[in-house]
Parts: C-alpha cells; structure tokens; sequence
C-alpha cells in the first residue's frame, strides 16, 4: 500500500487525533506515522523511496520533537529531491515568531495551532484535497 501522507508527531495523543481524523479521508490508509523524525528522514532520503516521494501528497508536522526539531527536519526535507514542494502542514502549541518566520522561509502550507481542532483539520485537508486535485488534472 502506498503512502501518500507522512505524520512526524511524537505525542500518541496528537497521533490518535491525526488518525482519527484521516481515517475519514480518501487517504486514510495510506498513512505513515512516526514519533522520530530521524527515522521519517532516513527514509525519506533513502535512495529506494524515490517512489515513495513521488507519491506523498503532505505531510503533517510536529515542531517540538525529539532529537531534532520540526524546523530542522523540514530545512532537511527541502533539500531532497521531489520534496522542495511538498504541502507540509506544522503543528504546534506555541507558535512563536521565529518559528512562523521559518515556517514561512520553508514554503509551509499551514500553521495549525495545538490542539488542532476537527473544523481546523477539516479546512486544511478539504484546502489540501482540492488543490491536490487540481494539481494532478
């Protein structure tokens, strides 16, 4: 099964929510989580996810993580190769002005203040649908 969205978020309670919540899309099963955004990283940069890159359509993400923060990990991520564009949608409890600011520099979709809201999570994934959609036509 393919994955066509990535979730790095390491509080099971945001996790079981996200979850929740994609389930009801058409995306549902084809999600991948993981709590260490080292872990999301290599495999994003391993050479056999090529098609996995291809086929990711966002990815949701934690700013306050383990081992390296969410700033960091998207810095990296937008040095792959096929992921410069990728809706990224940041979550976060406090989102500080740097943190907007590099949000900003980095080409995020959406800030979403914690915890995330089901009218909150509806827009961006009808907003994140829609555009994927036009986007693939």
């Amino acid at each position: 099964m393919p994955v066509r969205v990535l979730v790095v978020e390491d509080n099971p309670n945001d996790q079981e929510l996200l979850q929740r919540q994609l389930r009801k899309t058409p995306l549902g099963n084809h999600v991948r989580f993981f709590s260490d955004p080292r872990k999301a990283l290599s495999l994003l940069r391993a050479s056999e996810s090529a098609h996995l890159r291809e086929g990711l359509v966002a990815m949701f993400l934690d700013i306050n993580l383990p081992y390296l923060s969410g700033v960091e990990l998207l810095r990296r991520v937008r040095q792959i190769e096929g992921l410069e564009n990728l809706p990224v949608i940041v979550m976060t409890t406090n989102p500080l002005p740097e943190t907007l600011a590099a949000c900003k520099e980095l080409n995020v979709s959406y800030v979403a203040e914690k915890p995330v809201t089901f009218t909150q999570f509806s827009k961006v994934l009808a907003d994140l649908f829609h555009h994927h959609q036009h986007a693939a036509a």
